[in-house]
């Protein structure tokens, strides 16, 4: 290789560039005569063979060791890439998992605040209260007696609850332990990764370190999300004082304004609430129900019982309200219709036994029940029918073969849900009582169920709402906002009203 360079530096050389022995050969002619043999040779020609020397030598590399550099370049630029996005996504994490943390460690402080306040008892005044009531039924011998049935009952149902709330709290401070704990550990865990991050060679313990944030991350978070639950469903518990809601409880679904729409809409109802008796671990059994023409049911009568199965229901009652595209219309039309709920509290015999309505106000008819049950059924008149004529509540009871027991059956009820709708009302007397009758139509509703021209269920009273109308309709967790926003809506409006009436006096 040849590359000729004239004028450098007042001298005319010749650079020859060849074999593997990279000679260099000058020749000059100095036009002053001098006599300095000495050439130097510039320093940009030394520039370019610095550059053609390095480049062969890359070129004489083994390829295998050229791959193998770009591959660890490549794995150092995703390692750096992955621990930054790594980082960023464990602060975000951090940060909502202490909000998880604080709002279930704040309610879980209120519901025990609430709990001992309700009691009138501390936690050691509750343990030593359960401790003498186990302490009475094991010691007393008359305890099972027939005699003392009252006292057998007081006790063991105290026994039964304290013993709940005890497990309760103590599950409770066990979630809340587990829960700070984790959070705790894992703030040192990011804090010790992030001094160790410049170090090198560190792959396998950083490997190790992820692996142990993200199990103290899922533990923490599952534990705070448990209590958190926990802590709003005994909220929500706690809210159910009221004289009857401890009791069971009937449901009443009515078929209101829609006809054959309205009959299939109370057995979409009847649906609902049978789905979310189970998924609140109660016990439903149909009373009675009358078939639609068509389809569905013109009334249906539901016994519920379980754990305040009627301070859960209670706030069903009104008339709900169905928009869709009705199968039953034959040009597909967008179709409203109504259905009308009644809850009414089972009370136990003594309460009813200390009413007393006077016969003038009740007027009773009996006809034929029909259905199963043989010609005693079918061709005498069993079936009772009792309204209440200063109100207007009607009750029929068709559950029993005999006219007497029906007739029984009937007067209770009606007397139980005489007695609710008093205490609701805040009433002082029964007679006070006036037109308290659901009506399944306009204006009246107190929840949408929209499914045309989009979904939504809007609760007229609180103004909860989702658009998860499948989920409320299939009676699980959906339905069961509804209630509870209904519970604080109620606690929050008899808050105000005694706030208006102390302020009054």
């Amino acid at each position: 290789m040849t590359i000729l360079i004239s004028h450098l530096g007042g001298a005319m050389a010749l650079l020859s560039l060849g074999g593997s022995n990279r000679n260099i050969k000058i020749h000059q002619r100095n036009r002053f005569n001098n006599n300095n043999n000495n050439v130097n040779v510039p320093s940009i020609i030394l520039s370019s063979l610095q550059l053609q020397t390095t480049a062969r030598n890359s070129m004489s590399r083994d390829p295998c060791q050229q791959h193998a550099t770009k591959l660890n370049a490549a794995k150092i630029s995703m390692s750096e890439s992955k621990s930054s996005s790594t980082k960023k996504a464990t602060t975000t994490d951090l940060t909502t998992l202490r909000k998880l943390v604080a709002q279930a460690s704040e309610l879980h402080d209120k519901n025990i605040a609430m709990s001992y306040s309700s009691n009138n008892y501390s936690a050691d005044q509750l343990q030593s209260r359960l401790s003498d009531l186990e302490q009475e039924m094991a010691s007393d011998p008359t305890f099972w007696d027939a005699c003392n049935s009252a006292r057998k009952d007081v006790v063991t149902h105290e026994i039964a609850r304290y013993s709940k709330l005890k497990e309760d709290l103590e599950l409770w401070s066990q979630l809340r332990g587990d829960a700070e704990g984790a959070l705790e550990l894992l703030e040192e865990l990011l804090t010790t990764t992030d001094s160790e991050s410049s170090s090198n060679g560190q792959d396998d313990e950083d490997d190790s370190d992820e692996e142990m944030i993200s199990l103290t991350m899922d533990e923490c978070q599952t534990c705070a999300s448990q209590l958190l639950e926990l802590s709003q469903k005994h909220e929500l518990t706690a809210l159910l004082s009221g004289p009857y809601d401890a009791s069971a409880c009937r449901l009443v679904l009515t078929a209101g304004a829609g006809g054959t729409e309205a009959c299939d809409w109370v057995s979409m109802l009847y649906r609902m609430y049978s789905r979310h008796a189970s998924y609140m671990d109660m016990k439903l059994t149909t009373l009675d129900d009358s078939a639609g023409d068509v389809v569905g049911y013109k009334s249906v009568e539901l016994l519920v019982e379980g754990t305040n199965a009627y301070g859960w229901f209670k706030g069903e009652k009104g008339a709900h309200r169905l928009v869709r595209l009705s199968p039953f219309n034959a040009n597909n039309k967008r179709q409203t219709t109504f259905a009308g709920v009644d809850v009414i509290p089972v009370l136990e015999e003594e309460e009813v036994n200390e009413i007393d309505i006077p016969e003038k106000e009740l007027e009773i008819t009996t006809m034929r029940s029909g259905g199963k049950g043989g010609q005693n059924v079918n061709k005498v008149e069993t079936a009772v029918r009792i309204k209440h004529l200063p109100s207007g509540i009607a009750v029929k009871c068709t559950q029993e073969r005999s006219q007497l027991l029906n007739k029984k059956l009937a007067l209770d009820r009606l007397k139980a849900q005489l007695l609710a709708i008093a205490q609701e009302q805040q009433l002082q007397s029964l007679n006070d009582i006036r037109g308290d009758v659901v009506e399944a139509s306009w204006g009246a509703q107190i929840r949408n169920y929209v499914m045309q021209p989009y979904k939504m269920v809007k609760d007229a009273r609180t103004s909860w709402e989702t658009s998860d109308v499948d989920g409320v309709l299939d009676g699980g967790g959906a339905l069961e906002g509804f209630v509870g926003a209904w519970l604080r809506w109620m606690r929050a409006k008899e808050e105000k009203e005694k706030e208006e009436m102390e302020l009054e006096v």
